[in-house]
């Protein structure tokens, strides 16, 4: 995942494999499926984006499910507190 804007991001993805490499209708079909997976995500992650932007004071939940992604935001947000501090 690579930002783009504040409330944008490039998501790039790829797959390597070692089974029938010369198979192009093999690869068109991965290609075609993982599109597809990806597609079904878009309408929640951009709704939930727009819950965001409409509400930027609401904190997000912190499931136990979602241990990295938690601990990847609190990182993130002690990084960006001591980038404001050495601004500042």
């Amino acid at each position: 995942i690579t930002p783009e804007t504040e409330t944008s991001h490039w998501y790039f993805w790829g797959m390597a494999r070692h089974f029938k490499p010369n198979d192009t209708e093999l690869t068109e079909r991965i290609r075609k499926n993982q599109v597809e997976r990806f597609a079904q995500d878009l309408g929640v992650l951009e709704a939930q984006q727009q819950n965001l932007s409409n509400h930027p004071d609401r904190r997000l939940l912190m499931l136990n499910i979602d241990s990295g992604g938690v601990q990847a935001r609190r990182m993130i947000e002690r990084l960006v507190q001591e980038e404001q501090k050495e601004l500042a």
